[in-house]
């Protein structure tokens, strides 16, 4: 019986050790996506993670810590597909089809490419030119493989990752009005994507800033990154935004809010307000916040870190659903890269015949 269900995808980068941004930026989003019925192609992107890497990295053994945690956190692997993205091969190959119709000056205006650039530091050596990589540049070609290949309908992003997702679906009509109607355009999606400060007040939570909750975190890590995190009265005190409507933000320096923040998002309603009241009325409480914010950190951490060393959820286990899950997504992948190729004149492959 054919299933007619929208499909959704998203990508997930080999991180290994996810954290709280995480979570909360992406997992939970998936879990609904899940739960609510959607045929849910989530994908780890491990070529992506190629595109800035300056020497060897275990990407593989990052992928199954990763996937174990995603696991715990309630991603189903029979419920929702869950593939590695170079065990789809033909991606690369749909990858470089696409890229013969995409122009240079087009992946030139990717943020993520200009941003990568501006931010270089001189040459030292004296010499001229672009020490980036094709593949940085090359980046939305590889996304639009990755959406296209699936014929995904949507694909929900968040605003860093919206430009991506429109230079698709431009390559995706573009090769349509050339080579007739092959590939399905798909939809961008605003993804409720919670942007989460880091325990330093920078702006995101990120684990290359080192400013992270992580979800594996034991008790006494969580209470000693808590403890760390600078709790002195600003004189000139920021506004700390939030995108959770509900949440009452009064002005305190970033680093407090961070806090403040994650209180909102484990406590209940009635002492996230008390802490509010606490900090207007200038008392003095800042060691019973971290405290208890601990309590709630490490409450919510607990199952998540029993359910990755439960016994069943292993490296072999893994290995299993990603192999089941690339067999299950290859049959569209593959006809889809055979009817770009048909469609742009070279023919079907011979091998696959």
């Amino acid at each position: 019986m054919a299933d007619h269900r929208e499909v959704i995808l998203s990508g997930i980068r080999p991180t290994g050790r996810l954290h709280y941004g995480n979570y909360f930026g992406a997992i939970r989003h998936f879990l609904k996506l899940q739960e609510e019925g959607h045929r849910c192609y989530y994908f780890v992107a491990d070529y992506h993670a190629l595109t800035t890497v300056t020497e060897k990295t275990d990407f593989f053994g990052q992928t199954l810590s990763m996937l174990r945690t995603y696991v715990a956190c309630g991603l189903d692997p029979y419920k929702s597909v869950i593939y590695r993205q170079s065990d789809l091969p033909c991606t690369a190959e749909l990858a470089l089809l696409l890229g013969m119709i995409t122009n240079i000056g087009h992946l030139e205006r990717g943020t993520t490419y200009k941003d990568k650039l501006s931010k270089l530091p001189p040459r030292q050596d004296g010499t001229e030119g672009n020490p980036l990589s094709y593949g940085l540049l090359g980046y939305p070609v590889l996304m639009a493989a990755d959406i296209l290949i699936v014929r995904a309908d949507k694909v929900p992003v968040g605003d860093d990752q919206r430009q991506h997702v429109e230079m698709a679906i431009d390559i995706a009509q573009k090769f349509n009005s050339r080579f007739g109607e092959t590939l399905k355009v798909p939809a961008a999606v605003s993804r409720e994507a919670l942007r989460l400060p880091g325990l330093d007040g920078a702006s995101k939570m990120g684990k290359s800033d080192n400013n992270t909750l992580d979800l594996l975190d034991p008790p006494e890590t969580v209470l000693a990154k808590i403890r760390a995190v600078q709790t002195t009265t600003d004189p000139l005190p920021l506004t700390t935004e939030s995108n959770e409507p509900e949440m009452i933000v009064p002005q305190m320096p970033p680093s407090v809010g961070a806090l403040y923040f994650l209180l909102y998002l484990l406590a209940p309603r009635d002492v996230y307000e008390d802490f509010v009241g606490k900090y207007r009325r200038r008392e003095k409480f800042y060691k019973l916040l971290k405290t208890t914010l601990a309590d709630y950190v490490n409450a919510f951490n607990k199952p998540i870190i029993e359910r990755y060393n439960d016994p069943n959820n292993t490296d072999a286990f893994v290995l299993e659903f990603l192999r089941e899950n690339a067999q299950k997504v290859t049959p569209v992948a593959l006809e889809t890269v055979e009817a770009c190729r048909e469609a742009m004149g070279i023919g079907r492959s011979l091998f696959r015949a």
